[in-house]
Formats: C-alpha cells, structure tokens, sequence
C-alpha cells in the first residue's frame, strides 16, 4: 500500500482552519464568560453595551455616530437612543458640526470617564475572585496565553 503524504501548504491550511475555529470558540466563550458572569445588574453596573459605548469613545476622543456604531456592532439607532441617553446622564457630550447640522459628533466627559473607571474596576474585582480558582501555575500559564493571544491579534489587525 502506498503512503500518501500532506504537502506543508495543504497541512499548514488544515492547521489554519482549526485555529481559526478555536479562536472563534474562545471568541464565543469569552462572551458567554462576560454576559453570564459579569452581571450588570450586580451592585452598581451597566449593560455590556453601554460599557463598549463608553470604551470606544474613549478610544476615539471624538467619534461621529456611524463610526461609533460599526466599532461596536450596533444599529445606528439603537446607539442614538443610548447616546442621548448618556448625554442626558452627563457620560458623553454632544457637539453639532456647523458646516453639516445633520453631523453630530459625541466624545466622552469626565463624569462618563469616572463611570467608566467604575465599572472596569468593578469588573476586575469579579475578574480576580474567579481568579482564585487557579493555582498560581495555571494563572501563569494563563497570563502567557492572554499576551500570546493579544500579540497574535495585533499582527492579524497590523496594529503591532
């Protein structure tokens, strides 16, 4: 019987589509992980939209609503209804565009800031009780495999 053999660029697309469907399945559990385990509703948190919202503009200091609404996913609708919102609260500040009225630009305040800091504390204190559940080796291994995933994801963007 004759013994067939996987060329290197055959085998390199096989193991190519199995880590992508591991990565979408991390993708997929780290989701579960923040929606099931970091409860908005415990003490004083907000919806994981809401704290995406007020992450990205952050990153952007100054965003119009459709760029913020493709960064995040959402409807450009829904994202209005919750910016007004936060406006409302004092969390993001509006501002007109006087050559086009119909652009509006948002950009987060320093009460939006504070509230952000909040939550992501709040967040890190459950992070780090569920943290206890692993030996100190398995949090190490950890550790290298979130900086692993973080420097393989720059490179995948050409962001590093």
């Amino acid at each position: 019987m004759r013994k067939t053999s996987t060329s290197p660029a055959r085998e390199g697309t096989v193991l190519d589509r199995e880590v992508a469907g591991r990565f979408l399945e991390l993708l997929g559990a780290m989701k579960r992980y923040v929606r099931e385990l970091l409860p908005p509703l415990a003490g004083d948190g907000m919806s994981e939209e809401r704290f995406r919202t007020l992450l990205t503009l952050r990153y952007y200091g100054k965003g119009y609503l459709k760029t913020l609404a493709m960064h995040d996913g959402l409807s450009s609708s829904a994202l209005c209804i919750m910016l007004n919102r936060m406006v409302g609260e004092e969390f993001a500040a509006r501002t007109g565009d006087p050559d086009d009225r119909r652009n509006v630009s948002y950009e987060l305040t320093a009460s939006g800031t504070a509230r952000l800091n909040a939550e992501i504390e709040r967040r890190t204190e459950l992070v780090c009780g569920a943290l206890e559940r692993l030996e100190i080796a398995e949090k190490a291994r950890f550790a290298g495999a979130i900086e692993t995933i973080l420097s393989a994801i720059s490179k995948l963007t050409g962001t590093e």
